[in-house]
């Protein structure tokens, strides 16, 4: 089974040092690119360790070929992590 992650779950299982949780519970673990940038940023609380963790989790995304209703209500985080969710199940 694949998980996509956001970023707030991805730095909420690094802080407490447990990233392997997902790893035991899925097969594949996918980020959007947009998660990646927000989580990696230096100086943000955990950026070396998900980044090193996510170096080969990233895909790259097209939100141009998806509609979501209430776009302008989500970052793009959330969109990109929407419409990799449609991508892997189409």
């Amino acid at each position: 089974m694949i998980v996509i992650a956001d970023s707030s779950a991805l730095v909420a299982l690094s802080t407490c040092q447990s990233l392997w949780v997902l790893n035991k519970l899925f097969d594949e673990i996918q980020v959007p690119q947009a998660v990646f940038n927000e989580v990696i940023v230096a100086g943000k609380p955990q950026s070396q360790a998900l980044r090193s963790y996510l170096e080969n989790k990233v895909m790259p995304v097209d939100l141009k070929t998806i509609e979501i209703k209430h776009k302008s209500r989500l970052g793009r985080g959330e969109l990109e992590a929407i419409a990799l969710c449609l991508q892997s199940s189409a």
